[in-house]
């Protein structure tokens, strides 16, 4: 112990002033102290409030259920159901290969999946829920859910997705949905859509009307506030403080789904199209592609060896053939060269006289009949579907009369449908072949024998089935019929498209229409196609198109007939039609590929899928009433 000599007058003044010096630390020390508690308690204590609220409460959104897609009488095309899955916040969870390895002892989670979950948690942030599983079944729901105290991060989540409950039938109206990608975020025009598509298991539109109406479609998301614990886990729901999301609106379709899958059936086993439009409203009731699709593979993430086999098939199941499908219309489109002939000033009671052949420049174009049809006027050669006819026709037709009067009857074109992909198929005219052929001016000029393939649907002209629903509708009516899809987006109904009267002489569809009633109902090419129920007579036209043409080698190894020849060699199988003969409602076109012959393989097909129809009809005698159906929808027209 040190002493301090009384008498060392400046030893003691020192000490003094030491202890002065420490006292006053001492006492700045506790002041600063206080003083910092102050701000913090009272000062502050709002802001360190609401953070701990912060930290008390998340903020989560509630994503929106898709609208749905209906036909036209209600019955679901698109719809939304359960989806078991689970999430992970990989903040929460800290050791993400950890979480992983725990979760894949309960449910399987392969490298592959694996690999994606990461990928997506270094896109999205640790912050943001990854999907680790979906469309779980109940029995590895509940497991997860039953570890769920030693699974850190793991969110367990009852969310929807979608649905298509008719399967193949409407894959090519419809569409897919699929996973969002960068390219979907970018195009967002605000960071609150961009937040919405991060959700985890959010889907847009990929294809078909999914994609096209997507915003309307996809509906607006909301908020709620939650409680959480120290973990970072969900203990409570603030429903209170919810901002509810709102559903997209619903899709109303002109397609029937009964008379669709109808289609699908009679077209089953063959590479096909079908389409059946209402002549007075546009509508199209049939859409049919086969082989098709399932898009609930695709909603589900698509198994790679079924997208390869999909791809691989030589029916090609992924072509939209109704739309994207181009084919040359073969003797259906003679309906085109009848009244492009009587505006060029031929009379129907012109005639010609078919012996199996005739010589033009320099080689022999054939008639179908080997013995021919000897003489035939206008309606016999469309009963007969004789060649020679046209192409006597055709030595004197300008071809761009010909192109003008097809554009007029619907082929050439597209059509507003809300679906993606649709060709506009080939008309061929002067301009077109000199463009075409612009890098070999040798080929420019047009050579009238060039018409006289055209003018029988083949050489350059291709079309699609819907361009020849349309024609058959267009024929039919003498207006100019326009197709659609969609009859109503939520509440806003969408009138029938204006069907002006076509600028030709309306007396030249007559003998038009006498020749398809003659091809069905007076023994004419498709006779076995006939509808019996005069109610509800057919007038159709046959086609079919050559895919390749038979050489002397063929014949010389026993290939003398498309029968003999391999499937993707063998013509095209056409037929076009439109019923009721007297009061036209119903135009159809069926397209089977390689199916050979128009009458034998493409009219059976067509007369099924209109009778069909008739029976759905309401002005039938024995029609299916649609009120009466459990879907009926408060959307009607026509």
């Amino acid at each position: 112990m040190v002493k301090v000599n009384a008498h060392d007058p400046e030893r003691q003044e020192t000490v003094s002033r030491r202890t002065v010096l420490f006292g006053g630390g001492v006492g700045l020390l506790f002041a600063g102290i206080t003083g910092r508690l102050y701000q913090l308690q009272v000062v502050d204590h709002q802001k360190y409030l609401d953070l701990a609220q912060r930290n008390q409460f998340n903020r989560r959104v509630l994503t929106p259920l898709r609208g749905e897609i209906v036909d036209r009488f209600g019955a679901p095309l698109a719809s939304n159901r359960k989806n078991f899955r689970i999430l992970l916040v990989p903040e929460q969870a800290k050791d993400v290969d950890a979480a992983l390895d725990k979760i894949s002892n309960i449910i399987t989670v392969s490298d592959d999946k694996r690999a994606r979950i990461l990928r997506e948690i270094r896109r999205r942030g640790s912050f943001t829920p990854v999907q680790i599983a979906d469309n779980l079944s109940w029995h590895d729901f509940s497991k997860i859910n039953f570890e769920l105290p030693h699974l850190a991060g793991v969110l367990p989540d009852v969310g929807e997705t979608r649905d298509y409950p008719q399967g193949e039938s409407s894959a090519f109206v419809i569409g897919y949905v699929g996973a969002v990608t960068e390219r979907d975020l970018a195009a967002q025009e605000s960071d609150h859509e961009r937040v919405l598509l991060r959700q985890p298991g959010f889907k847009v539109g990929r294809e078909g009307l999914e994609r096209t109406y997507e915003k309307e479609l996809r509906g607006s998301a909301g908020a709620i506030n939650v409680k959480v614990n120290a973990h970072g886990r969900v203990i409570e729901e603030m429903a209170e403080t919810a901002i509810p999301s709102v559903q997209g609106k619903t899709l109303s379709l002109t397609i029937d789904a009964e008379l669709q899958e109808a289609a699908m059936k009679e077209l089953d086993g063959e590479s096909a199209a079908a389409v059946v439009m209402d002549v007075v409203t546009g509508d199209i009731l049939v859409m049919a592609s086969t082989p098709a699709f399932n898009p609930n593979d695709f909603n589900v993430g698509i198994d790679p060896d079924l997208w390869r086999e999909l791809n691989a098939s030589p029916y090609k199941p992924l072509l939209n053939k109704p739309l994207s499908g181009v084919y040359p219309p073969g003797s259906t489109f003679k309906l085109v060269s009848a009244i492009a002939a009587q505006r060029a000033g031929f009379k129907p009671n012109h005639t010609a006289f078919c012996n199996g052949r005739v010589w033009y420049g320099n080689r022999y174009f054939h008639c179908w009949k080997r013995g021919g049809h000897g003489t035939v006027d206008m309606k016999a050669s469309l009963k007969h579907s004789c060649d020679i006819f046209y192409y006597d026709i055709a030595k004197t037709l300008d071809v761009d009369l010909l192109a003008d009067t097809a554009r007029k009857f619907g082929l050439g074109q597209t059509y507003e449908l809300g679906i993606p992909g649709q060709q506009k198929g080939i008309i061929p005219d002067r301009a077109w072949k000199k463009q075409y052929f612009a890098g070999n001016p040798a080929n420019q000029p047009w050579f009238q024998g060039e018409t006289l393939s055209v003018i029988i649907g083949q050489g350059y002209v291709t079309s699609t089935p819907l361009q020849l629903a349309v024609m058959s509708a267009r024929v039919a009516t003498g207006r100019a019929v326009r197709p659609r899809l969609v009859r109503a987006v939520g509440d806003l109904i969408l009138p029938a498209p204006d069907a002006p009267l076509i600028d030709v002489d309306q007396e030249h569809l007559k003998v038009v229409r006498e020749g398809m009633n003659a091809v069905t109902n007076e023994w004419g090419t498709a006779a076995r196609s006939r509808i019996e129920d005069p109610e509800w007579q057919m007038a159709g036209k046959t086609g079919t198109s050559q895919v390749y043409q038979i050489t002397a080698e063929d014949r010389a190894k026993g290939l003398a007939k498309p029968q003999d020849l391999p499937w993707e060699r063998r013509d095209h199988a056409l037929f076009v039609s439109y019923m009721p003969y007297e009061n036209p409602r119903y135009a159809c076109a069926v397209v089977v590929e390689h199916g050979i012959g128009g009458a034998s393989m493409a009219g059976p097909k067509a007369r099924e899928i209109m009778k069909a129809v008739a029976a759905k009809d309401p002005a039938s005698r024995n029609a299916i009433d649609p009120r009466t159906l459990a879907h009926a929808s408060p959307v009607r027209q026509g």
